[in-house]
């Protein structure tokens, strides 16, 4: 198997600058991801966190009726059809592009972007999973596991049987189970 194509974080951080500067008017909140987060010099893809703003129109479909749009969704379809970002197929082969889950590549670098769309309530547990790295992940969901409970990593946080516990805070998802928060550049 081929390894994974590496970008220099400079190029990601000039991709990131460029999609976030269109982004951000148009989100609650919009955050780097993944390995740039953790400020490696190298990185395979740009993550993108972010929570979209939602703006009332008149529905086309109902004379009286009113939709939510979701403003990040139509930047985001504004990229592909000006060809900025095209959809690109997860590591099985199959495409990923969903309401929440946005894989993509930035067509001028080649790099992959990858969007998610994140709500208040499972911001701070989606920022630590996509923020990772996925042994980071994996010891957090061993650690709840231990503890007798399920780390919901793109939920609200943990649960198990009857009982649920959101996380308020990065930290507190490290808390929860017993390890020693690590700021981003740290966790390996």
């Amino acid at each position: 198997m081929s390894e994974k194509q590496k970008f220099t974080a400079e190029v990601a951080r000039a991709v990131a600058r460029g999609l976030m500067a269109e982004l951000e008017p148009v989100c609650e909140r919009i955050v780097v991801a993944g390995s740039l987060r953790r400020e490696k010099k190298m990185v395979g893809d740009l993550e993108l966190l972010y929570i979209p703003r939602f703006e009332p129109r008149p529905s086309p479909f109902e004379f009286f009726a009113t939709l939510q749009v979701n403003l990040a969704d139509e930047v985001i379809a504004r990229w592909e059809a000006c060809e900025v970002l095209t959809r690109r197929k997860n590591k099985k082969g199959v495409e990923t592009f969903g309401p929440k889950n946005k894989l993509m590549r930035h067509v001028t670098t080649g790099l992959p972007v990858d969007l998610f769309e994140a709500t208040p309530a499972n911001w701070w547990n989606l920022l630590v999973c996509r923020t990772g790295p996925l042994e980071s992940n994996v010891r957090i969901a061993q650690a709840a596991q231990a503890r007798g409970w399920k780390w919901n990593s793109t939920g609200e946080g943990f649960s198990r049987p009857g009982e649920r516990k959101a996380v308020l805070i990065e930290r507190d998802v490290f808390d929860f189970v017993g390890l020693a928060y690590l700021e981003p550049p740290q966790r390996i």
